[in-house]
This record gives structure tokens, sequence and C-alpha cells, in this order.
């Protein structure tokens, strides 16, 4: 019965020991410990060496082991193992039937087997193994150094290589399209291309699988195009997957054979994919960073922003055009490695250097703080000082504080500008002053120039006492012409609506001009050939151009040329730029030029304030210019001076041109004073002027009815509205605009209005008094003038 057992038992074992997968080699075990004959071996280990159960049992592993033939002493070592720990697992090589060397890994141990030891040992072949890891070392050995493009067509060329495939490609994904980055196919690089992705084996890949088509895969994707060859046979492919996860494209090789038998693929696809996808993102970000840094690039040399890059010491590392062109060098070479601020030299506001050590640059560095400010200079490389404005910024690497950043811009023409704007508030300023000064002496002035033509039709019979009230009648209009001149600087005056031939007004003060700056000084007209006609008014230019007149005379004591030239220019966009004013477009330019001593640098901006003069006490009043300036403006005009002391001053003056041209109108006066009998209703606040007002009135045969207020004047309306006639009212009252006095009157009565103010036409036309039923009049006003046009007012036919 036991030796049915034992037979069992050990037909058992030889199914077990010939069904493993890996061979199996019993040898003996000498009495010294070293391995003997092989007792017994499997089917395995028969097929691995291709020799029969026979021919191997005759056989020990002196005779076909590696290590054991050509190294005695590591074999011996070996054994030792196994002797001491019982176990033991090492690489050699097999003698196989044709002399041929298997790589092999082989783990043995000592057994007991029937009461002896046996050297029981499992070889494993590993042929296949050794060829993947022979494929990665290649792989890595080939592509060690290598980036970009010649990386890619490197793993594509060694991928065809490894699967004895006919193509090979590695592509990116982008939507519906491959974008392939390198191609191989056979045996040449193929220029990158796109390929469809739809009903194509890379479908499959680009979903995150490993795809391997052995054989026919024409058959499977007949319909897709994207094949390189179209007698395809076999296809492998394998996902790439980015840093996030995300599946970036793929890694494929096909050919028109069918795929052999690769040992593990997948696992060599893996690592290829892996070394591509790393590649193909180390790529996209280099692109990435490229297209930044041009980006930067353009930005840093393109902004008009100067930036400057300092170290430590304040030495320039790096700079753009702007710094450059900024502080006048014509090379970023003449800045770089320089210590800054001893090139700039910067100094604040009270024109006082800072010391190197003091210099905000440095010190903005050192404390690693940002600095900003905009009242102080730079030194420019030809000595002059330009006015920036700064910034200043640290610059640290790896935490650590290394230089600073600074940027800066020329503020020369804010400047110029805030300069001009507070000189043209100036002007605004004192011009509402004067302007009201003018308007309450205008109020004054009505009263004395009504009461002298009241008396001058009254005392014709008395010749003395009418020439002394000529003399008042005289200082009266030397008044108004004051008041004039002051609102012209106010630009309170009307808007010029006439238009005028510019060289006909010059030619028409030509005579004046001869009175006005004597024999001793030459006068040279030289006139534009094209007429240039501007809407003006003619009597204000007349006085514009004889004030210029007289102050380049009182220049030229010891004689010398006033040169008045007319010409038609065209001011454009860059004009308005330098100058920070003006209108684009044709304009007349009259020029008007002296030789005299100049005028200093220091007073060309004070020269149209009104009051200023360097003339003696008594012998200027300060207003000349100040009207000039005030005329050019009224006629959308500007006005520029360039005087050199000792070279003479000119003077430029640009008033837009018009298309318009009406012929002059005549008019003709009346001696006679015109009246009526009407009534009239005289609304007016100031006492003096409602007296002398109705005194004109009554003299020649108005009845007047007289109010203080605008609202006694709608009760009057509101009683006697049938027997009014005509309404003369003044503008300006207490607790009423104009406007709506003028609405409150139209609510109760149509009758005419006429209204007079010390204001100009264009302050009424804010006020929408400019209307077709209304009649507007300027104080001072004379008695003639008013009485006509109360006549043409109530006599409209």
């Amino acid at each position: 019965m036991a030796t049915v057992f034992e037979q069992q038992g050990r037909d058992y074992f030889l199914r077990l020991f010939n069904g493993m997968a890996d061979a199996v080699f019993i040898a003996e075990c000498h009495s010294d410990g070293t391995p003997g004959q092989y007792i017994e071996v499997n089917d395995v280990a028969c097929e691995m060496l291709q020799l029969s159960r026979e021919q191997l049992l005759k056989l020990s592993p002196y005779q076909i082991n590696r290590v054991a033939l050509e190294d005695q002493s590591a074999y011996v070592t070996i054994i030792d193992d196994i002797r001491t720990s019982g176990k033991t697992l090492y690489k050699t090589e097999l003698l196989s039937s044709g002399d041929r060397w298997i790589p092999v890994e082989i783990g043995s141990q000592l057994f007991e087997l029937d009461g002896q030891n046996v050297f029981f040992s499992v070889v494993r072949d590993i042929t296949l193994r050794e060829k993947y890891e022979a494929s990665i070392q290649t792989l890595v050995r080939s592509t060690v150094g290598l980036t970009g493009q010649e990386c890619l067509e490197e793993i594509v060329r060694n991928l065809c290589d490894w699967l004895h495939v006919d193509g090979a490609c590695i592509g990116v994904v982008h939507g519906d399209v491959l974008e392939v980055r390198a191609s191989f196919l056979d045996g040449q690089y193929r220029s990158p291309t796109r390929l469809p992705v739809a009903d194509t084996p890379f479908h499959q890949v680009l979903q995150g699988e490993f795809s391997i088509y052995p054989d026919n895969a024409m058959a499977l994707f007949s319909a897709s195009d994207f094949l390189p060859l179209k007698n395809i046979s076999s296809f492998i492919g394998g996902p790439m997957f980015g840093h996030d996860q995300r599946v970036m494209g793929c890694v494929c090789a096909y050919s028109s054979q069918p795929l052999e038998s690769v040992p593990h693929v997948e696992e060599l696809l893996s690592v290829i994919t892996s070394r591509a996808a790393a590649e193909c993102e180390r790529m996209h970000y280099v692109r990435e960073l490229s297209r930044s840094e041009e980006k930067l690039r353009i930005i840093f040399n393109s902004t008009a922003e100067a930036i400057v890059g300092l170290d430590m010491q304040g030495e320039a590392v790096f700079c753009n055009p702007s710094a450059v062109n900024i502080l006048g060098y014509t090379d970023e070479k003449e800045l770089i490695g320089k210590n800054f601020c001893e090139l700039i030299r910067p100094v604040d506001l009270n024109k006082s250097v800072f010391g190197l050590a003091a210099c905000p640059f440095i010190a903005a560095i050192a404390s690693g703080k940002k600095v900003t400010s905009e009242d102080e200079f730079f030194t420019h490389r030809d000595g002059h000082q330009i006015p920036v404005e700064y910034w200043g910024h640290p610059m640290n690497r790896d935490n650590q504080l290394v230089g600073g950043v600074m940027t800066f811009i020329d503020i020369t023409r804010r400047k110029t500008l805030e300069k001009q704007l507070l000189h043209s508030q100036r002007m605004e300023a004192i011009g509402t002053l004067t302007g009201g000064i003018a308007h309450d002496f205008n109020n004054i002035l009505t009263v004395i120039s009504g009461y002298v033509g009241l008396l001058q039709s009254q005392l014709t019979d008395t010749p003395k006492i009418l020439s002394k009230i000529m003399k008042i009648g005289e200082a009266a209009e030397r008044g108004s012409q004051l008041t004039h001149g002051l609102l012209a600087y106010s630009r309170k005056t009307s808007e010029p609506s006439t238009p005028v031939d510019l060289n006909q007004l010059v030619l028409n003060v030509r005579d004046i001009f001869g009175q006005v700056i004597g024999e001793q000084i030459q006068l040279t007209l030289t006139l534009s050939t094209q007429q240039l006609v501007v809407l003006a008014d003619t009597s204000q230019f007349e006085q514009v151009l004889v004030n210029l007149a007289t102050n380049a005379r009182d220049a030229m004591s010891a004689g010398g040329v006033l040169s008045i030239k007319t010409e038609k220019i065209e001011i454009d966009h860059s004009f308005c730029q330098t100058y920070g004013y003006g209108t684009p477009g044709l304009h007349a330019l009259i020029t008007v030029e002296d030789s005299g001593t100049g005028i200093p640098m220091e007073i060309q901006q004070k020269i149209f304030d009104p009051f200023f003069t360097t003339k003696d006490t008594g012998k200027g009043t300060g207003l000349g210019l100040a009207m000039v300036w005030g005329i050019v403006k009224q006629h959308k005009g500007y006005i520029l001076v360039d005087s050199v002391i000792g070279e003479g001053s000119c003077f430029k003056i640009y008033l837009p041109m018009t298309s318009q041209w009406l012929p002059p109108q005549l008019t003709t006066v009346n001696d006679q004073l015109p009246g009526g009998d009407e009534t009239v209703l005289l609304v007016e606040d100031d006492p003096l002027v409602r007296e002398s007002t109705a005194s004109i009135l009554t003299t020649v045969g108005y009845r007047v009815v007289s109010s203080d207020c605008a609202e006694a004047a709608l009760k009057i309306l509101d009683q006697q509205d049938s027997n009014l006639a005509l309404i003369l009212s003044d503008v300006v009252m207490p607790g009423i605009k104009g406007t709506e006095f003028y609405q409150e009157i139209r609510k109760r009565t149509a009758i005419p209005i006429i209204f007079i103010s010390g204001y100009t036409f264009d302050s009424l036309r804010e006020q929408g008094l400019v209307r077709e039923d209304v009649m507007l009049l300027n104080k001072p006003i004379q008695p003639r003038v008013l009485l006509t046009k109360i006549r043409e007012t109530l006599d409209p036919g």
C-alpha cells in the first residue's frame, strides 16, 4: 500500500516538476559542498537548451554555466552563499545546443532529497527582458543631451528599429486634429503634418488606451485617410500624458507587415511615450516662454518709459532704448556698467545736486523699498536738466535683494503744459475781474454819455459851454475805449462775424503805421498773393496791429526795421501737440517782426498780463499786449512770441480762415435825433443809468414808465400792458436772470423788447437771449444810437 502511495506522490511531483514555466535543474552535492552531475531536469530545461534529458543528465554546471566555466572564484563565492544562507540568486548564461549562450537568472538552494543534499536551481530565460532593458538603455543613451525636434526624431527612428516596422510618429492633439511633430518612414524623416483623428487608430489611443493591431489594421480602418501606407497591416500606439494627467498626444508605429512579437511592448511604449510627452511639454513651455520673452522684449524696447536695472552698487546692468534717448546717449553700451547716479547727477526741485550717498536710487536699493518722485531732475548728456517722474522698485532673486529697477519719464512737455494751463487760468481769472470792472464802468459811462448827448442837443446856441460839454464827451469816449479794451482782454466782446481780407486790413492801417513808428524805422510789407479771408472785427484787429507797431517802435529807439508778413498755412496735429492748443486746418498767419532790443526770456510769459509793463511810470498802461491777447483769442486765434535779447522780437498771429465772403455794408447817419410819442417801460436797477436814459427818452417825446427791478416791471405789465409799446431793460438785475425775465414777459405780452447790457453778445447768447424778437445793445451807448434802434424796433417796416 505504501508503495502505491509513493508511486502516486512521485507521479504528482513529476507532473508539477514538468509543468513549471521556468527550467529546473537538480544537481548532486559532493561531500566538499560543490555541485556535481545533474540528476534531474524538467521539460522546460530541455527545451531551453535544445538538449535531451539524457544529454543533460550527463552534464554538470561546470560544463554549461558560464560563471562556473570562466570564473571559478566567482562561482565558488556563489556556492559559499548557498551553503551559508541556504539560497542565492544570480545572473549568468547557459550553453545551449549549437554553442549558443542564453542569458538566464538562476535561483539556487540546498535541498534534501532521499536523504541526500542536492542543488535545486530554478532557471529563467531573461533574453526578452534584456532586450527590453537594452532598448530602454538605448533610448536613454541616444536621447541624452538631445532636446526639441532632434530628440523626437531620434525617438521615432529608434522605435522603428526596436519594433522592426516601416514608420513611427509622435503627435500632439488639438481638437480633432493630430499635429505630427516628428515622423520617420522608410528610413527617412518626414515633414511635420496634420492628420485627422476621427475613424482612425489614433482615436482609440487618444482616449488614453494602448492600441495594438498586429495584423489586418487596414481592414479595420479602411475608410481612414490617415495611414501613411495604404497597404498598412500593423499598428501600435500609446497615449502621451501631460503633467496634469490629460492625454496630450500619442506615439504610434505602423508597418506593411504583421507586427513581430515584441517582449514587454506596452512597458517599452510606456517609457517612450513618457519621454516623448516630457519633451513635447518642454518644447511647448519653451515656445511659450520664447513668445512671452518676445512680448516683454517688444514692450521693453518700444515703451516710452525709460527702464534701467541697477545692481547693489548702483551700476546699470540693463536699460531700454527710451532710457538711452531721454538721457541723450546713442547706445545702451554708454550706460551699461556705469554708476547711474554719477551719469544722471539727479537734482531736487531747488536744483541742489544729490550726493552719491544720498542718491534716491542708491537709497532705494539699499532699503529694498519702493520710491517715487516727480519733483526732481536728471542731467542730460549735454548738461541741461530734465524734469522727470520716476519710480524705483527693489529687485529680488531667491529672496535675496540684488538691485533695483528704475523707471522714469521725461515730463518736460507736462511741465510746459502745466505752466501754460496756470498762465491761461491766471489770464482767465484776471479777464473775469476786468470784465466785471468794465461792466460797472460802462454803467457810469452810459450816464455820462447820455447827459452829454442831451446837453449837446440843447446847448447849440452857447458854444463856449458846448465846447466844454464836448470835452466831457471826448473823455467819456476814451473811457469807452478803455472798457472796450478790458472786455477785449477778457474776451467778453462779441464774436467777430464779418469776413475780412487780412491783406486789405494791413493795407488800411499802413498810413497809421507811418504816423506811429516815425521816419527812423523802415516799414516792410510782404503780403500773400492769395486772398486771406478771416472772420474779424476790423476796428479791433487794427488796434492789434497798431499796438504791436507801437511796442516795436519803443524797442527800436535808435531806428530799425518793422516787418509785417501775411501768408496761408495749415496747422497740423504736430503743431497742436507742440504748443498744447490749436485746431488743425487752414489759417492765415500774420507775422510782426522788429529788429529791436528783444524781450528777456524770464518775462515773456508775463507780457500778456494786464497792467504788466517795463516802461517808466506814466509811459504805459500795461494793457496794450493784454488787449492784443484778448482780441486774438476772441477771434479764435493763437499768438506766439519769439524773442532774443539784442536780436528783436517776432509775434505770430494765427487766425482760422473762412470760406465766407460778404461785401461791406454802408450805413448813413441822420443828424436829427429820432423820437416818438409811444410809451416805453424802462427797467434798470442802477438809478443813475435809469434817470439818464429816461431823460433821453422824454426829451425826444417818449412817455416813460420806470421800474428799478423785474418784479415791479412785471406788475406794471399786468396793469398797463395795452398802453406799452416797448420794453427797454437791463439784462443783469438782482433776484432774476435775464432769460427768466424774458420768459415772464412773454407769458404776458408780445410787445418788442430791447435789452441793454454792460456785458456782451457772447454772455447774452449763453443766457439764451439772442432771439429774433429781441434786440441787444451794449453799454455805453450813445443817445443817437439808442434812439435810432428804438425807432427801428417800433417801425420794422
